[in-house]
C-alpha cells in the first residue's frame, strides 16, 4: 500500500530596509531617535558604544536617557523571522556646557589701550567682542588681548564662552579712560620787593 505524507514551508518576507535616522548633536542627557517605522518586522534600538538607554527599545521614535558626553552610537535593528536582518546606526553627540564666562576687573586708564584679563575656558572657546564704545580687540580669542582705539569715558567689551550647540555664558567689563587734564600753566616768573606776600 502506498502512502502519503506533507509538508509545510513557511516563507518570510525580508524586513523593511532599516533607516536609524540622522546623526544628532544635543546639550542634554536625552533625545529622541527618528528611525523608520517597519511595514515588515519589528525594529530594535540597541547601544553601540558610548552611553544612553532606549526607554521603548522597538519604538522608532523611542526617547534615549543617559546620554554620555562625547559621541554615543545606536543600532536600528529590524528583523522578520530567520530572514536577515536588516541594519544601520547613527550617532548622538552630547556637547558638554561651557565653563562660565569672566571678563575679569573693571579697569581705568589714562590712555587709547588697554588688556584684558577674562578667565581661559577649561570647557569651551572665548571670543571678544565689543559691547559699546570705539574700542578694537588686538586678539579676539586670547583671553587676555590688548584693546586699542580706546575712547575718553565707557569702553565695555564682552567675553563669551562658547560650546557646540550648548548656550554659550558671557560676562562684560568696562575700561574707563580717564581725559588728560589740563596743561598746568603756573603763570609768569616775578621778582618783588615785599617780605611776605
Amino acid at each position: 500500500p502506498s502512502t502519503t505524507s506533507t509538508v509545510s514551508i513557511l516563507s518570510h518576507t525580508l524586513p523593511t530596509t532599516s533607516n536609524a535616522g540622522a546623526n544628532q548633536t544635543v546639550c542634554a542627557t536625552t533625545a529622541t531617535m527618528n528611525g523608520n517605522t517597519p511595514s515588515v518586522g519589528t525594529g530594535t534600538w540597541s547601544l553601540v558604544s558610548g552611553a544612553g538607554v532606549p526607554t521603548s527599545p522597538n519604538s522608532p521614535n523611542t526617547g534615549i536617557t543617559g546620554l554620555g558626553f562625547g559621541v554615543n552610537v545606536f543600532r536600528w535593528v529590524i528583523g522578520n523571522g530567520i530572514c536577515p536582518n536588516s541594519t544601520s546606526t547613527m550617532s548622538i553627540q552630547r556637547d558638554q556646557l561651557p565653563t562660565t564666562s569672566n571678563a575679569g576687573s573693571n579697569q581705568t586708564v589714562c590712555a587709547t589701550t588697554a588688556t584684558l584679563g577674562a578667565n581661559t575656558p577649561a570647557i569651551g572657546s572665548g571670543a571678544w567682542n565689543v559691547f559699546s564704545g570705539p574700542g578694537f580687540v588686538s586678539a579676539p580669542s586670547l583671553a587676555n588681548s590688548g584693546v586699542i582705539s580706546l575712547g575718553l569715558g565707557s569702553n565695555v567689551f564682552e567675553w563669551v564662552i562658547t560650546n557646540g550647540v550648548c548656550p554659550s555664558s558671557s560676562s562684560t567689563v568696562e575700561v574707563y579712560v580717564d581725559t588728560n587734564p589740563t596743561t598746568s600753566n603756573a603763570g609768569p616768573s616775578q621778582s618783588i620787593c615785599a617780605i611776605t606776600s
